[in-house]
Formats: structure tokens, sequence, C-alpha cells
């Protein structure tokens, strides 16, 4: 709200020429766009490789010393392992489950996938939820419904998992990325294709039990093994992704970054210069510097608040209709991301609106009354 007996000029001149300031708000909006999708798929395909962890029952995850990843990492524990387990106080299962990695094919292409072994029977480490079909016995396997449909590869039908053919008897979701996806097989089919190792061990707590308490326990009575809860196996698996795609995400990241604020900063500037002549008026009228200066600022508060605002929704829309077409790119939106998009983009807008604020200061106030050349 504006104080009583004072105008908004800042906004009638923004809305002065409305054809100038729909394409203002819509250059920031699509700079900002850009921006955000750049940010969203990434952080999108970092929530895909950690969609494992985040959605298991489990609270804590052991591994191999020294391992903290399921990601590029190999994990080897004692077969005895979970039995050990079992019997510490607050543990209320331990279930082990076969880790590797290597490609899957089916009769329209090869994909990267993590191929997961677990006891079938009690559905522990396993997939979250099947959306068709059942669990897998011998021979047989659960993939994911992206993968299926790439590789071309229906219920009851046949593909190769790391080089040994099982079939499709069920359909998970949520397992695939731009990159890789994942198959699960019951224990005695991966002991055939790879070995019988236990790689990871899934520890869920008793109900009204601290997870953080249970990991130290585990931790004390099983030494020479790592313990995480299922936050911290997150974030860690989240970190070793993040740093692998550190270059690419940060030329990526900066390129999109510098390109939007390039269009934010000439389109504020052009339309602080376009208004030299109104300047000259207000100034003629006995506006201050700081008065003109106030009134640049709140033309480039609203075109970057309007413009933000814009590129959210346009980016949440994408965000729903972009895994429809290609279902393995996925969106995230987040509000970190919009928050420092949109700050970023109000510091340069003010800056590059109130970079010609020295020849506003240096105007004729008499140069309003002239004749234009």
């Amino acid at each position: 709200m504006t104080r009583a007996g004072t105008v908004p000029v800042g906004r009638r001149f923004l809305f002065a020429d409305r054809r100038r300031a729909t394409l203002t708000v819509l250059g920031v909006a699509a700079s900002l766009l850009l921006v955000l999708v750049l940010a969203g798929i990434f952080a999108g395909a970092i929530e895909r490789v950690t969609s494992y962890i985040r959605t298991s029952p489990a609270e804590v995850f052991v591994s191999q010393g020294g391992v903290r990843t399921m990601h590029m990492s190999a994990s080897a524990l004692p077969a005895d392992t979970s039995d050990t387990l079992t019997g510490i106080p607050g543990v209320a299962w331990a279930a082990p489950i076969g880790f590797t990695s290597g490609s899957i094919s089916g009769p329209t292409g090869r994909q990267l996938s993590y191929l997961i072994g677990y006891d079938a029977d009690t559905g522990r480490g396993g997939p979250t939820a099947l959306v068709a079909g059942r669990a897998p016995g011998l021979g047989e396997a659960v993939l994911d419904e992206q993968a299926a449909d790439r590789l071309g590869v229906e219920l009851g039908e046949t593909f190769t998992a790391l080089g040994t053919p099982v079939r499709a008897v069920g359909l998970s979701t949520g397992g695939s990325s731009i990159t890789n996806t994942t198959v699960f097989v019951d224990a005695a089919q991966f002991a055939r294709i790879r070995d019988d190792r236990v790689s990871y061990v899934l520890v869920a707590v008793e109900p009204g039990t601290d997870p953080d308490a249970v990991a130290d326990r585990v931790r004390d009575e099983t030494p020479g093994v790592t313990v995480q809860t299922r936050e911290q196996f997150a974030r860690s698996e989240a970190r070793v992704v993040t740093d692998m795609s550190a270059d690419l995400l940060r030329l990526m990241s900066v390129i999109g970054l510098l390109i939007a604020l390039a269009v934010i900063a000439l389109g504020l500037m052009t339309a602080t210069l376009d208004r030299l002549r109104d300047f000259a008026v207000l100034k003629a009228l006995g506006a201050r510097t700081g008065r003109l200066a106030g009134v640049v600022a709140m033309q480039a508060f609203l075109a970057v608040t309007l413009g933000a605002a814009l590129a959210t929704g346009a980016a949440l829309v994408l965000s729903w209709a972009l895994p429809q077409v290609v279902p393995a790119v996925q969106i995230s939106v987040t509000t970190s991301a919009v928050a420092q998009t949109a700050v970023s983009a109000l510091v340069v807008g003010l800056v590059a609106a109130l970079w010609p604020l020295r020849r506003i200061s240096a105007l004729d106030p008499a140069s309003a009354f002239r004749e234009a050349r």
C-alpha cells in the first residue's frame, strides 16, 4: 500500500506502455524459467537416484566399512550379519540384500541398471510397491515400468539382466532416472547371476525407538561396518552423484544464469533509459534523486517479482507435463531454488535499473519542456 496522498509512480511507469511492460516481464520470466528448469532437472535426478533409500521401510542401513553409498560402490558383508543385527535391542528386523550394477537389454534397447537381490517371500529390501504383476521367483525379475517401456518389455516377456535371461513378472515405479534404472530379483536368482554376497543390510527399528540410538547400538555391536540412518545414507548418495556431476552442473548453471541475468539487466536498464524524459518531469516538479531512485527500484522490483511468479508457475507446469512425455526426466522445483533464483535476479535487476541513475541525477529539469528531437 502507498501512503495517503502519494502516487505509485514506479508501477505507473512500468505499465504506462503495457506492451513494453508485458515484454519486459515475459523476458524476465523466460530467463528465470531457464535457470529453474536446469536446477529442477538436476534436483529431480537426485531424487530418482535416492528413491530406493528414501522410500525404504528400513531406518538404518549397514554396509562394508568405509562404504557410504550404493552408487558406484561395492560392499560386501559377512553372511551372518543380519542374524547378528536381529538380536540388538530396538531392531525389529534386518534384511540382507545383494547389490551390483550392469546393463539390461530388451527388444528395443539397452540400459545401465542396478540389480538388487532380496528375499521375495518377505518383500523386505524389494520394490516399495508394484504397479503390476507380482514378486519374482527363480528366473524372474521385477522391472521398473519406465525401463520396461523404453526397452520394449511386456509382462511375461524375457529380457537380459547382466547377461542372464530373466522373465519380467512385475513392474515397479520410481526407480528410473536419465542414466539408469533398477531391477529386483529374488536372492537365489541374484546368486545365480552374480554371487551369494550380502552387500547391505537394511534395518527396521521397533515402533517408538529412535533410529539414531539403534544406529549407535549397531555400530557398537558390529565393529568394522558403516552404519547410517536413512537420512544420512540418502545424503551420502546424493553427495556422490552431485560430486560426479559437479563440473557439468556448474557449467550449465553458470551459462543459464548468465544468460538470464544478461536479459534481465538489459531489459530493466532499457526500461529506465526509455523514461529519462519522464524522470526529468519529476525532477522539474521537485523530486529528489533519492525519490527517482525509489521509482526505478520499484519498476525493477515489480518486473522481477512478476517474472519470477510466472517462471515458477511455468516450471511447476513443466514438472508435471514433461514426465508425461519423457518419463525418465523429472523436474523438481524446490522452494530454495526459486528463492535463490529470484533474489539473484532482483539484485542484478536493481543494479542494472539503477545504473543510469547518475545520468538521471544530472538531468536538467528544463529538458522536460524541450521538444524531442
